[in-house]
């Protein structure tokens, strides 16, 4: 009886593992962030499918087998099995009855779940829940490191009597060799939120984001750690988005970058809104000369290499003191020549004729205004406004940025807008996804035809895809209604399971058939005899992702969203399929059933 009972069920659990294979296959298509997160997931998943899957065609029949041969078992189903039976014959009999309502009311429940799906909002991963932030505050260029410090203290001054935060810690200016480029009219404020701040921590975050306003001069940009650094990788900056705003001209660009501050603004969700600091300060400029250069017989690198020595430094020796220590001797000009034009213009050129003569000779030295910095990608001038989303989902305030935009700002000729951040590394890996499950249900509606060799039975088991969505959709839209990377590879944790569940029903409506067996008969024994399997694998499924679906403290977030789509989906998936494949049978049968078996 074991070998039989293992013969029998051994394509559908080998071609259902297979299944599951593919399905996961999309998730190894993600790239930069989100594939180094999901990827480890995704292989574990697979590893212990495979080892399940030996484990159930070799342990488990020499177990049973063992058991069979000393124990005697009750001739009865124990009270569990009986009583999914006993609550699921009426609504079999329901589905057999009333075929057309029942796959009516599937069909409505998928359009309200499409319904839906617009309506969701779109984010890259989940906010994270840290304890720890590490904001940062920016004071215009020129405002010295005591200014800066002082802005920094008057914040942790106020920061500290709140019960919100257990500590306030601020950093100014940074270390010699600090990878950190950053100038002294940048600080960081480094925050620990309080075990009742995290109880309601988007509150907690308005307050510390309303603390940083009250300061005059300041922008901030409050944020975790982790999510500060997954930033910087996607964009380059501190935010959720990044307007990148291209062009030759550093004026024109800071006009445009004016207008696009003030014209998303008054966007809701829009905060920690910020135009990079690019301000004329005055600076020493140095104009050459070519026409007297050339007359002396000097070039331009050769004057270049002369300034950089005076104003930066060369070194051109090392004195060795005690020990093996050893010191670098620099030739540069004194810090207080280096601020005098008088100075700057005596510095003594030598020329190939063996004369010396001053810089000023080749060179206008003066002082003027000028950016205090100048930034470059991909070879252009760039200037970046950046900002943070608060209340609403990531890509719907992205959409109303990017309209807005579209409609109000005029691009002058050789100037264009890109936009970076989180939303575009997900609008990347939602295409990559999409792209590689479609690819994917085809291999495996391949493989099911292969298995039921009936094309309207193939389809009828993949009607198990939007069942799932249902459930999965609901589950999202009761629990925030945001869509992300998580909740997507959720999704197909979820159609794995659910295309198994369709496949282990339909290959046993085929064998009773092949059998003689009339086809109600088919449907009621066949629909029976797999109830605990199915009801087994989705209750298992479900009591393991529950844990990760209720838990919402801090290092849960990205499991948590994927959780939650595959317990939703399993209610449905699991309820649905019990009723809406027996009514399908019982309504186009002699179609959905291979074509020789029917005929016998």
């Amino acid at each position: 009886m074991v070998f039989e009972t293992s013969v029998e069920v051994r394509q559908p659990v080998i071609l259902s593992s297979v299944i599951i294979v593919v399905v996961f296959a999309p998730i190894f298509s993600l790239t930069g962030v989100e594939g180094r997160i999901f990827a480890p997931m995704g292989l574990a998943y697979l590893f212990s499918i495979a080892a399940s899957s030996l484990v159930a065609l070799t342990l488990t029949p020499a177990l049973c087998a063992i058991l069979l041969a000393n124990t005697r078992l009750p001739a009865e189903n124990t009270w569990v099995a009986t009583w999914a039976e006993r609550a699921y014959r009426p609504l079999l009999e329901f589905s057999l009855l009333s075929p057309k309502r029942v796959l009516a009311a599937a069909l409505a429940f998928v359009v309200v779940a499409c319904a839906i799906l617009p309506s969701l909002g779109r984010l890259f991963l989940p906010e994270f829940r840290e304890k720890s932030l590490v904001n940062s505050m920016v004071l215009y260029p020129g405002v010295s490191l005591e200014m800066t410090n002082r802005a920094g203290l008057a914040l942790s001054k106020t920061l500290k009597v709140s019960p919100l935060f257990e500590w306030v810690q601020v950093r100014t200016g940074r270390a010699p060799g600090d990878a950190d480029g950053a100038g002294v009219n940048l600080a960081h404020v480094d925050v620990e939120l309080s075990d009742a701040a995290m109880k309601d921590r988007p509150a907690a975050i308005a307050e510390l984001r309303n603390a940083f306003l009250k300061l005059p001069g300041v922008a901030p940009n409050i944020g975790g750690f982790i999510s500060h650094r997954m930033d910087e990788v996607l964009s380059g900056v501190r935010s959720a988005i990044a307007i990148k705003i291209y062009g030759p001209d550093l004026a024109e660009l800071r006009r445009i970058g004016e207008q696009v501050r003030d014209a998303i603004e008054p966007i809701e969700g829009v905060v920690d809104l910020q135009l990079e600091p690019q301000l004329p300060i005055q600076q020493v400029q140095i104009a050459f000369d070519r026409q007297a250069a050339t007359a002396n017989g000097l070039t331009m690198q050769q004057l270049a290499d002369a300034v950089e020595i005076a104003l930066n430094g060369k070194t051109v020796g090392q004195v060795v003191g005690d020990g093996t220590d050893r010191t670098d001797v620099v030739m540069m000009l004194p810090e207080d020549s280096r601020n005098n034009l008088d100075a700057l213009r005596a510095i003594p050129i030598a020329t190939p004729a063996g004369t010396m003569l001053p810089l000023g000779s080749f060179a206008r030295i003066d002082y003027g205004l000028g950016a205090n910095v100048v930034n470059r990608e991909d070879v252009s001038r760039l200037i970046v406004v950046s900002t943070n989303v608060s209340g609403r989902p990531l890509g719907t305030v992205v959409a109303d940025i990017q309209n807005t935009i579209d409609n109000k700002i005029k691009l002058p000729s050789g100037y264009l807008i890109r936009y970076g951040g989180q939303f575009e590394s997900e609008e990347r890996a939602t295409a990559n996804l999409l792209l590689y499950s479609l690819l994917a249900m085809v291999v495996i509606a391949l493989l099911m035809f292969v298995a039921v060799k009936s094309l309207p039975a193939t389809l009828a088991i993949l009607i198990n895809l939007p069942l799932a969505l249902v459930g999965g959709l609901v589950a999202i839209l009761l629990t925030g209604g945001v869509l992300s990377v998580a909740s997507l590879i959720g999704f197909i944790t979820l159609f794995g399971v659910a295309v198994r569940n369709g496949l282990l029903l339909v290959d046993n409506y085929n064998r009773r058939h092949a059998e003689g067996m009339e086809l109600k008969e088919v449907i009621r024994a066949g629909s029976l005899q797999r109830l605990n399997a199915i009801l087994m694998t989705a209750l298992t499924s479900a009591l393991g992702t529950l844990p990760l679906a209720l838990a919402f403290g801090a290092g849960n977030e990205i499991l948590q969203p994927l959780a939650i789509v595959v317990l939703g989906g399993l209610i449905t998936s699991t309820l649905l399929t019990l009723l809406v494949l027996p009514a399908l049978y019982a309504r186009f049968g002699r179609w959905l059933l291979p074509r020789a078996t029917a005929e016998a």
